[in-house]
């Protein structure tokens, strides 16, 4: 069961979408994939707290919107979000790794970011991974965005984004989201991750798997003013 402390962090990790959305598209034992109406985005996603290891984050959700839309609060933002989406490996003190599904109508949108929670009594924390990519999705496909390696790790200077909000002070010290930052790696693991999809999705063996890998991540002190 979620916590109650825990779905107050959930929700500020995400509090620029509101807190509303759906599921991750895939479940264990589906044994028909429909692309109709709407396509599917498939994502693998590693998380390493090198910063403090014995807080290794999960995965919670991921924040994308049509780009017509505004991603901060108020918005009608698609805010995708799963109790733990699928965890396919997990090694204490060093990483989570998980697979992730999105389903999308054809159009232009911002992946603008993906949630990252420690959630273990007594210690509750975390954040949201900035991302602000641009994505286009072809509409009735199926789509392989990549792999991302994403590293929490200590903040060098005080131009680097936080990896959380301060507050609550103990909690999210104690889990680096604080005092750290994100680095972000994006690459083809086709071949790899499509072993892992097959393995727990089936129903993916029925259909065609298109590739459209997301672009190298800028941190956001460095992209440019819009």
């Amino acid at each position: 069961m979620i916590s109650r402390r825990f779905l107050i962090v959930l929700c500020s990790v995400f509090v620029m979408a509101g807190c509303a959305g759906g599921n991750m598209a895939l479940t264990k034992g589906q044994t028909d994939i429909d692309v109709s109406k709407k396509s599917l985005a498939l994502l693998s996603v590693k998380i390493a707290n090198q910063h403090k290891p014995g807080y290794q984050l999960d995965i919670m959700g991921a924040l994308i919107c049509p780009q017509s839309e505004r991603c901060d609060h108020g918005s009608r933002s698609s805010f995708y979000r799963a109790d733990i989406p699928y965890r396919i490996k997990s090694v204490e003190n060093s990483f989570n790794e998980y697979l992730l599904s999105f389903e999308l109508a054809g159009g232009a949108y911002t992946f603008h970011s993906i949630g990252a929670a420690y959630d273990h009594f007594p210690i509750t924390g975390g954040g949201s991974v900035p991302l602000n990519y641009k994505l286009e999705i072809k509409p009735n496909a199926v789509i392989y965005l990549g792999h991302l390696d994403v590293v929490l790790r200590e903040r060098k200077s005080d131009s680097e984004e936080r990896a959380g909000k301060v507050v609550p002070l103990i909690d999210q010290a104690v889990v680096g989201a604080s005092t750290g930052t994100y680095d972000v790696v994006a690459e083809d693991r086709f071949e790899e991750d499509m072993k892992l999809y097959l393995s727990e999705y089936p129903a993916l063996q029925k259909v065609r798997i298109e590739k459209s890998i997301l672009p190298q991540w800028i941190r956001p002190e460095n992209q440019p003013v819009r």
